[in-house]
């Protein structure tokens, strides 16, 4: 008998401290795991509501949470001490490695904002199985909605995760999404790596900066990637191409849109 508990204590203690835990990462190649959560965008636009009778929005983007858990937790005492924001953009980069247990850190921590938020897909989201990860997780990696009648069209423009094969970022599908729409007044652009980056596709770059210049009423195009605040202005549009400063560095940027005109400051936490 003595020989036999010696035997199987180790099991024992193994199966304890699965059953213990309420998560078990048997991989870091995991995709979804119990504590995973699912459909965020979806779940938390619908929250958002359309914003119909909101005349002022007013939202944030940051980016690049990557490596930056504790930041991440200050940005979201930060945000949640305002009073005057109806939601968030997260602009990708989220992991560092694509790995779920990255992306379950930085989603668990921004359940805690009082607003609801978004994530849009970076380059460093695209590495290992982060692709799969993000679908699952967060939704599709192009996709629009529309708030105080202003559209966002946020799209993957991660270039080099697909090896510069002229597909991204979809400028066929960026086209049909900026069409002129009933209750439509204003368009906004949001990917994660900007059209300076070397890690865009330069083969597309006039077709990019051309179609958001060609449309009525676009504001701006946002981005993040670089970790550092930036503003150019591609050609002779005069449209504006802002790059938010990375969580690390404990900086955001606040945008306001008042009849149509957009205004922005760098915040910092």
């Amino acid at each position: 008998m003595h020989i036999y508990m010696r035997a199987i204590l180790p099991l024992l203690i193994c199966l304890l401290a699965v059953t213990g835990c309420n998560h078990f990462e048997f991989s870091p190649n995991q995709a979804f795991d119990r504590i995973s959560l699912e459909n965020i965008n979806a779940t938390n636009l619908q929250r958002l509501g359309k914003g119909e009778n909101d005349n002022t929005v007013r939202f944030i983007l940051t980016g690049d949470t990557q490596k930056s858990r504790d930041e991440t937790v200050a940005f979201v005492k930060a945000v949640n001490a305002r009073n005057d924001i109806d939601f968030v953009v997260l602009d990708g980069d989220i992991s560092e490695f694509g790995v779920l247990k990255e992306m379950n850190w930085i989603s668990r921590s921004l359940t805690k904002l009082k607003v609801p938020y978004v994530a849009v897909i970076g380059n460093h989201d695209e590495t290992a199985r982060g692709r799969e990860v993000f679908l699952k997780m967060f939704g599709e990696l192009n996709y629009t909605f529309v708030y105080g009648g202003i559209k966002f069209v946020c799209h993957d423009s991660n270039s080099r995760e697909y090896n510069f094969n002229g597909k991204v970022p979809d400028i066929s599908w960026l086209r049909n999404e900026l069409k002129p729409e009933n209750g439509v007044t204003g368009y906004i652009a949001i990917s994660h790596v900007p059209a300076n980056s070397v890690d865009f596709d330069g083969d597309l770059l006039n077709e990019y900066t051309s179609t958001f210049a060609q449309t009525t009423g676009f504001l701006a195009s946002l981005h993040a990637h670089a970790h550092n605040y930036q503003l150019f202005y591609p050609g002779k549009s005069g449209i504006p191409y802002i790059i938010t400063s990375a969580v690390q560095n404990n900086e955001f940027l606040l945008v306001q849109i008042i009849n149509n005109k957009l205004t922005f400051e760098r915040v910092y936490f």
